[in-house]
């Protein structure tokens, strides 16, 4: 089955420069939750990436956490992840969530879980 990988940029601080764990306690770990409900694994980087964007003028400065989640790569896939965004931007107050996507090849297929397994060598 081919696959695709998301990676999705979730905002550690919103708009107003407040903290997400401190303002919603809820949202990333609600936010991971729903990825594992749905294709039973993620990659999450707990540690902020920087990044800096322009809309209309203005310069917008993020701190970043890095979303990773491989899917098979199908039309119902592509849905959820676009109305996972709708729900993102709403939850965590934003202007614009980035989602880069591109397609994946697992290496060794692993026969226990149906998905990529890495081995350290």
């Amino acid at each position: 089955m081919r696959t695709r990988r998301y990676e999705v940029l979730l905002p550690a601080r919103f708009n107003d420069g407040h903290e997400v764990v401190e303002t919603c306690m809820r949202c990333l770990p609600d936010t991971l939750m729903e990825v594992v409900d749905r294709f039973g694994a993620l990659t999450f980087d707990p540690r902020p990436s920087n990044g800096v964007w322009t809309r209309m003028g203005m310069r917008y400065d993020d701190e970043l956490f890095r979303l990773a989640i491989d899917v098979p790569d199908t039309d119902d896939s592509r849905h959820w992840v676009a109305t996972f965004k709708k729900e993102l931007l709403t939850r965590f107050d934003q202007l614009e969530i980035y989602i880069v996507s591109y397609p994946s090849r697992c290496t060794e297929p692993s026969a226990v879980i149906g998905r990529c397994s890495r081995r350290r060598r």
